[in-house]
């Protein structure tokens, strides 16, 4: 008898690529993707038109939705906004005496504050806050900040306001208004300076310029919302005393409601729900 011979068995992985391969194109029948060139016409032209319609339906759905919006009225109100003292220019919120780089970004942040409430559009309205001396003391010019490097004195502002919320008014009744305070704090490493020395601040009173604000309801007929300014003025000679360790200062301010025109902060109130905001001076 003959050796009996064994069926080679072919590799099922090369068969599988090949078998992909003619799917990817069959030269036999000429397809591509098991499609000839007329079915792949056919879908082609039939995705063309779904899609189309598709897009049409969700363009039209969507100028129909927009049309439900009030341009100056928010939809919902009230759920999750809550007044909070910031600013946005986020530079501000370090005045470092020390570095030049960051001083300097610093100076940046506060000419863009005053340019935004100088413009045309803030200055038109009646109602509308108003960059001047009576509102921001001496910092309505951003220009007085100095490091102080050839003189006696170093300067600096701090601008802060509320956030804008629609339709709301942070006073009760015609015998309250609401103004801003700040003081020193421990701050975020607890170990804060709170009676710097050489260290003097003041604070502006916009309280007559918040009445008149809020509520507040569009930029168009409000305008920006009004911001306080805390000026630090620094006797370098006393500040130079201090030691390493009194050197962290940190700054909060919040907003208050108080009796109109009342002086005695002992009976001031923090704005209900208000968060301050957190300023630091490295010196």
């Amino acid at each position: 008898m003959g050796e009996e011979v064994k069926e080679k068995k072919p590799n099922k992985y090369v068969e599988g690529f090949k078998g992909f391969c003619r799917f990817l194109y069959n030269p036999d029948d000429h397809t591509v993707f098991g499609r000839g060139g007329a079915s792949w016409a056919k879908i082609l032209v039939f995705y063309f038109f779904f899609y189309s319609c598709l897009a049409a339906f969700f363009a039209v759905c969507l100028i129909v939705m927009l049309q439900t919006l009030d341009p100056d009225v928010p939809t919902v109100v009230g759920r999750t906004n809550k007044p909070m003292v910031a600013i946005p220019e986020t530079a501000i919120y370090k005045m470092n005496f020390k570095d030049a780089d960051g001083w300097e970004k610093y100076k940046k942040a506060l000419n863009k504050v005053q340019e935004r409430y100088t413009s045309d559009e803030q200055t038109g309205g009646d109602g509308f806050f108003q960059w001047n001396m009576e509102n921001l003391n001496s910092c309505h010019d951003p220009s007085i900040a100095t490091q102080g490097t050839n003189g006696a004195t170093a300067v600096g502002c701090f601008y802060f306001g509320l956030n804008r919320i629609y339709g709301w008014n942070g006073i009760s009744d015609d015998t309250k208004e609401m103004t801003f305070g700040c003081e020193y704090v421990k701050g975020k490493t607890g170990s804060g300076n709170l009676a710097p020395s050489g260290f003097v601040m003041e604070v502006s009173d916009v309280s007559k310029a918040m009445t008149s604000y809020y509520p507040w309801e569009s930029l168009e007929k409000n305008g920006l919302q009004p911001i306080a300014a805390a000026h630090i003025t620094i006797d370098k000679a006393a500040a130079d005393q201090m030691g390493d360790d009194e050197r962290e200062i940190y700054v909060e301010c919040k907003a208050y409601v108080r009796d109109i025109d009342s002086t005695d902060k002992t009976t001031w109130k923090v704005l209900e729900d208000s968060r301050p905001a957190s300023f630091e001076i490295i010196y």
